[in-house]
């Protein structure tokens, strides 16, 4: 792979079109094509590579977003506490606050501890079972 492609293969995976490619490295863009079939899988690493990162900058992860929406509802049950009941908008933050809740039990969900050093024994069998615990079943 030479200089061109490798440049061709970061403006790509960055998502930029072949016509702004083509004009920036001078080269076709019937080549530049040809080029983004034969090193499609570098292009596909290089995109998920770029993407991940953004992911980790940014830190849209499950433990930031459930982060975020514990902050959110804090804010919303603060809200809650000094409402002025007379205004209108208790069904809106009653929304939001139903909302984040549904969130967080997904994210609860789907979360799972398996080395809890529980063991279950089927009277039946008498066959031994780790027991797998979920966030959500934690009181």
């Amino acid at each position: 792979m030479n200089d061109k492609q490798k440049q061709f293969l970061q403006l790509r995976a960055d998502g930029l079109s072949f016509d702004k490619i083509a004009v920036e490295i001078k080269t076709s863009k019937p080549t530049l094509i040809q080029w983004a079939k034969l090193f499609k899988d570098e292009l596909n690493d290089m995109k998920f590579q770029s993407l991940a990162t953004l992911k980790e900058q940014y830190q849209f992860s499950v433990k930031a977003k459930f982060e975020q929406n514990l902050k959110h509802l804090q804010k919303i049950n603060e809200a809650f506490d000094n409402f002025d009941y007379s205004t209108a908008t208790l069904k809106e933050l009653a929304t939001v606050r139903n909302d984040i809740t549904g969130q967080l039990e997904r994210l609860e969900g789907k979360t799972s501890f398996i080395q809890t050093g529980l063991v279950s024994t089927c009277e039946y069998t008498g066959k031994k079972e780790t027991l797998k615990v979920t966030l959500n079943e934690i009181e």
